[in-house]
């Protein structure tokens, strides 16, 4: 049988209307600990508490632009113009930033994804960072059309944002993954 050993306080029930205690032995008697044992953390308890879901929630939602963006150069420019609509550039990778964006969001629930997660925001990182090197040589060339330009620097802040949540993202993972293992 396990013991342990903590203090409790004893408290004793007032009688008197006014708060003080009678010189007779108090009716009731109870015992209270006097400080509470800690809890058992839950998984990623460290991780979780710095807020990763914003960061994903960011992420899933600039996806949704990037993908957005895509499809009107998609409609709207010649596939062999430029780099972006050639490649598809904000589409794939809007496509993964929602994906793992939602797969952060996961976290909470299934703790078990941390790996897949941490992979994801890996590949996110590499695919943007490809996406970064041809959108910057499409604006080098500098398009014929002032809107085509506008959007493509848009379309770059948005792609060098994600890349920095999902560094930041890879960063708190391996950090939770490095205090796991000890």
């Amino acid at each position: 049988m396990a013991s342990a050993h903590i203090e409790m306080d004893v408290q004793h029930h007032e009688d008197s209307a006014d708060g003080r205690r009678s010189d007779h032995q108090p009716l009731v008697k109870y015992y209270r600990a006097s400080e509470p044992l800690p809890g058992i953390k839950p998984v990623l308890h460290n991780f979780l508490k710095k807020g990763p879901a914003s960061c994903a929630a960011v992420q899933a939602s600039s996806g949704i632009l990037s993908v957005g963006i895509g499809v009107v150069f998609a409609a709207s420019v010649e596939m062999h113009s430029i780099f972006l609509t050639l490649f598809r550039v904000p589409i794939v990778t809007g496509i993964l930033f929602i994906f793992t964006g939602i797969l952060c969001n996961v976290l909470y629930r299934h703790p078990e994804l941390l790996k897949t997660c941490f992979v994801a925001n890996i590949g996110c990182l590499i695919v943007s960072a490809v996406g970064v090197i041809l959108l910057s040589i499409d604006l080098g060339t500098n398009s014929s059309y002032e809107i085509h330009y506008k959007m493509e620097v848009m379309v770059l802040c948005v792609t060098l944002m994600d890349m920095i949540i999902a560094a930041v993202l890879i960063l708190l993972i391996h950090r939770e993954k490095q205090n796991q293992k000890h």
